[in-house]
């Protein structure tokens, strides 16, 4: 049950999720615009599509702020893929902290104001030398980490999570939910609700942990 408190109270003063750098949402202005638009990229007014060369290992750290949003497992990539549509009155690309992609590693921070529509898909290699950081303040997740490895750590503060896991997407899985129901429709599992805290182990490679400040955590095997 580690952070699982902390969650919670983070989720109440509208910060959103365990960590004080995770883009917090606190409706301010953005600041300190880092897309650097490169040859490639697609930037049409509330639609956006940028690509980056990506090995799928370092630290990767993202922090996404009030977005519906897809995380993709593409183990044979090469890149590191992001789309963004926008329904609101100013264009995407003035949501984007940050999009930075290095040899070693990465960082994407992108901030939507209360009340936008923000859609969003990220496409990456999760390879075992990964150490990824997915943080989400407020709205929904779908994580699609069958074919994955390495070190992934996801963070909801408000909001549902769909999570799809193989036999071999890690050797250990750790889940907590502050406030909350678990809906595991893997054979053998059980449900969980209000406070819940599991730990799983696998035959893959590396570690997966899910926490989630209030909401919904449904896991499926993929």
């Amino acid at each position: 049950m580690r952070g699982l408190l902390g969650l919670v109270v983070m989720v109440g003063l509208g910060v959103g999720v365990a960590r004080a750098d995770s883009g917090d949402c606190d409706n301010r202005p953005v600041t300190g615009h880092g897309f650097q638009q490169q040859a490639g990229d697609v930037v049409q007014g509330k639609h956006l599509e940028a690509m980056r060369a990506f090995a799928g290992s370092g630290k990767l750290m993202v922090s996404i702020c009030n977005a519906d949003v897809r995380v993709l497992s593409r183990p044979e990539a090469t890149q590191l893929e992001l789309t963004v549509n926008l329904e609101g009155s100013r264009g995407v690309a003035e949501y984007v902290q940050a999009f930075e992609v290095r040899g070693d590693g990465g960082t994407v921070q992108l901030k939507f104001p209360k009340g936008s529509k923000a859609q969003v898909t990220l496409g990456l290699p999760m390879r075992k030398n990964l150490d990824f950081e997915f943080n989400l303040g407020k709205g929904n997740l779908d994580f699609m980490a069958a074919g994955s490895a390495g070190s992934r750590q996801i963070n909801v503060g408000m909001g549902s999570m769909k999570l799809v896991v193989g036999e071999k997407t890690y050797a250990n899985m750790e889940l907590n939910i502050g406030l909350g129901t678990l809906h595991d429709h893997r054979a053998g599992e059980k449900d969980g609700h209000f406070v819940v805290s599991r730990e799983y182990t696998g035959g893959g490679d590396g570690s997966v942990e899910v926490n989630v400040g209030m909401g919904s955590l449904d896991i499926r095997k993929g």
